[in-house]
């Protein structure tokens, strides 16, 4: 059975998620920056970005609000930075990551060490027959740092250098990625 053009296309797509605890901050920049970046490649007709987070599985209460503007302190410190950089996370709800998520995404990011493995709710305790295709961020900076989470932080100095970071790592690093996912 042959598919048309439009669905074999999007079959082919490689789908590549960043995961944080709450999806409202840090996963959410990393999947739009690696958006840009893909774009500034050329690259982009070829994957499928988004961005979840913990919060809301395992018995853990989602996120109080659905983005990141919903907190003003936050989002005051933030703005800034992503609108220097040209990084619009807008539009952007929270989302809970999924089994079927996981198992349709050819690499999954974890933003720290935290979501990677060290929850209860973490990716690897969630779902342990998916580690291949789950890394730490950590890999693709120097000194394998993981990136901070800002949460209730209003201190627009640690925003920009997370965004700053996070930005840069990816533009840096991105071909790292694409050789996690083949």
């Amino acid at each position: 059975m042959f598919l048309p053009f439009f669905c074999y296309n999007i079959v082919m797509k490689k789908i590549v998620i960043f995961v944080c605890n709450g999806n409202i901050h840090r996963s959410v920049i990393a999947a739009q920056c690696f958006i840009d970046v893909l774009k500034k490649n050329k690259l982009s007709s070829r994957f499928i970005v988004d961005s979840y987070g913990l919060q809301g599985t395992q018995g853990t209460a989602p996120p109080k609000h659905k983005r990141l503007s919903d907190y003003p302190k936050e989002w005051e410190a933030a703005n800034p930075t992503l609108q220097k950089l040209n990084i619009d996370i807008s539009n952007h709800k929270f989302q809970k990551i999924t089994a079927n998520i996981i198992k349709k995404a050819g690499i999954v990011i974890a933003m720290d060490n935290k979501v990677y493995s060290g929850k209860k709710n973490s990716l690897t305790k969630q779902f342990p027959n998916q580690t291949k295709k789950i890394h730490a961020f950590s890999e693709l900076t120097s000194h394998n740092k993981y990136i901070k989470d800002p949460v209730k932080s209003s201190d627009k100095k640690l925003h920009k250098k997370i965004i700053k970071s996070i930005y840069s790592t990816l533009n840096k690093n991105y071909k790292i990625i694409l050789t996690w996912i083949k």
